[in-house]
């Protein structure tokens, strides 16, 4: 099959709410160049299925799986793309209409590992947001990557959207996602950036992101996929050969994914079996007072607003 120019890769479970626009948004793009769509629908049991035979379109490739979660559909999908470049995008958010040609536009004959873009966070009755992760890097000019910017680029999104990722660059160097369901895109988002020599900043927004987690229903093995991600991100990590010259940052990253899952498991009877592993994980001692006032600090707000 003839190489394309991108690859949009949309897991898919149980978003008949989303998913008619987020289709929509990845085929009606502004792009001259070639490019298909791959859905994987990941087991859904709502409308999701009926709603992508609606679509009638060459481009779009629908694959229709038992249930197993994001990581594995994501990395299904890489393995079923002809294009040179990937690009992610989940069922329940937009991509910009001008996302393809802004990537190809920032990346002509650069042949970059990955490119990187603003996104709007949206959420209803809520005001749009613009965000601009590594904003300060835009006037540097040619790429980044872990060493020019002493560790900076892991300031980024750790999500795998709004980016666009070379296919060859992914699999010479085997970046896949891994984990069942939750924060498998970490692993994904360390091993990528320590490897990238090639980090193209673009400065036009590609992406629309749905604010709001949706809510999680509690079982064990959600904060056990979870820790999972987290313990293979650090392998990742401190297996880096410089990784004295990035530790400072990564430290912060740590605490701060900590705390943002700690908020997300607020309600799970089991949330203590997060609390301590992240107590072990964060090992330094500052961060550990900072994890503790913070993660008490929300709890006493919860209690408040109850």
């Amino acid at each position: 099959m003839n190489k394309l120019d991108f690859s949009i890769i949309i897991p898919a479970f149980n978003q008949e709410k989303y998913i008619k626009k987020c289709v929509k948004s990845a085929l009606e793009q502004n792009f001259s160049g070639s490019f298909e769509v791959i859905v994987i629908n990941d087991g859904s049991f709502d409308k999701t299925s009926e709603i992508l035979k609606e679509f009638k379109d060459d481009r779009l490739k629908i694959f229709n799986n038992e249930n197993s979660g994001a990581a594995y559909s994501r990395n299904f999908g890489i393995k079923k793309a002809v294009g040179e470049y990937i690009v992610f995008l989940d069922s329940d958010d937009i991509l910009e209409k001008n996302a393809l040609s802004t990537f190809y536009d920032a990346n002509k004959l650069l042949e970059a590992d990955i490119i990187q873009a603003p996104y709007y966070a949206i959420k209803e009755g809520k005001k749009t947001k613009f965000c601009f992760p590594l904003k300060k890097f835009k006037r540097k000019g040619g790429f980044l990557n872990i060493k020019n910017t002493e560790g900076e680029v892991l300031k980024g999104n750790f999500e795998p959207w709004a980016k666009a990722y070379n296919k060859k660059f992914l699999t010479e160097n085997e970046i896949e996602f891994i984990g069942e369901s939750l924060a498998e895109d970490l692993p994904f988002f360390y091993k990528g950036v320590l490897k990238a020599q090639k980090i193209l900043l673009c400065d036009r927004p590609v992406y629309y992101y749905r604010r709001g987690y949706k809510a999680l229903s509690e079982k064990e093995n959600l904060i056990k996929s979870t820790i999972f991600a987290l313990v293979s991100s650090d392998k990742i990590a401190r297996e880096y050969e410089y990784f004295s010259n990035i530790e400072n940052i990564y430290k912060e990253n740590c605490l701060n994914i900590c705390l943002f899952w700690y908020r997300k498991f607020k309600k799970f009877k089991n949330k203590k079996v997060f609390f301590d592993f992240c107590i072990g994980y964060l090992k330094d001692s500052k961060l550990l007072i900072r994890f503790w006032i913070k993660s008490c600090i929300n709890d006493l707000v919860d209690i408040f607003i109850k």
